[in-house]
């Protein structure tokens, strides 16, 4: 029997996964179903373990690589998401594959005969592979993050880069994603979405604290209680943001308080 957790914010989503899984050939059970950060957050810290994860990455309250950044998963994950921008950090988070939705049965049970490849081999061999794997990521260099130090800026005659360092914070209005540096200056980023310009970004240094912006972390002077479950982010630049009632718990154990 294989434990799985499936962890995926859209019901429709997690139910189509779930049909499609009675379909395996080995016998399954889904222990856990997560839909949120900080549901996320409390199954990795309370020791959650399972054979398996099927991982949706944007969830209702963030992005599931911050969860996956201070808890490393206890098991290999097979990645489902909407978004291809995600590949790269998916795989550096123990992902051995990833599903791009809308995804169906075919491409489901190639990705589960790809787990249990992995999976089957003798306890010496296995063992002698995840020895091999931890010694090549041990190795790879710090430059080969994800994230990105500065956004190349098109405009009609030239390119020009932007420091992340010099971000205050970043906003989404429909389709344009703006980036707001320490003099007030807006940047129109190329990102076609927040999501993706948070998967580009160091959690560590950015943090979405409701639908629409980011706010960098060294540059938030002051907080002050809006109303319950709400906070005013006062940012060095005299620009005041408010956190949406769903971020303001996971954007508190953020800033460590």
């Amino acid at each position: 029997m294989f434990k799985l957790v499936i962890i995926e914010d859209e019901p429709l989503a997690r139910s189509k996964l779930k049909r499609l899984l009675t379909d395996l050939p080995d016998n399954i059970e889904v222990i856990a179903e997560l839909s949120s950060v900080a549901e996320v957050n409390s199954w990795l810290q309370s020791g959650g373990q399972a054979d398996l994860i099927f991982s949706d990455i944007q969830l209702s309250d963030g992005n599931v690589f911050q969860c996956y950044q201070h808890c490393t998963p206890p098991c290999p994950v097979i990645f489902i998401t909407a978004y291809d921008e995600y590949m790269l950090p998916a795989f550096e988070t123990h992902g051995i594959a990833y599903l791009l939705k809308p995804y169906n049965s075919e491409k489901l049970q190639q990705a589960w005969q790809k787990y249990r490849q992995l999976t089957t081999k003798t306890p010496v061999s296995q063992q002698g592979t995840l020895l091999q794997l931890q010694a090549l990521l041990n190795h790879l260099p710090a430059s080969q993050a994800a994230f990105v130090s500065r956004i190349p800026i098109r405009q009609q005659q030239h390119i020009y880069f932007l420091e992340v360092n010099n971000i205050v914070y970043i906003q989404a209005d429909g389709n344009l994603i703006m980036a707001f540096d320490s003099s007030g200056k807006r940047h129109y980023l190329p990102y076609s979405s927040l999501q993706a310009a948070e998967a580009a970004l160091d959690p560590a240094q950015f943090f979405r604290i409701n639908r629409s912006e980011l706010v960098q972390n060294q540059y938030i002077e002051r907080l002050e209680r809006y109303c319950k479950n709400t906070l005013t982010v006062f940012l060095r630049c005299e620009v005041q943001l408010k956190t949406s009632q769903s971020r303001t718990s996971e954007f508190n154990r953020w800033l460590g308080l």
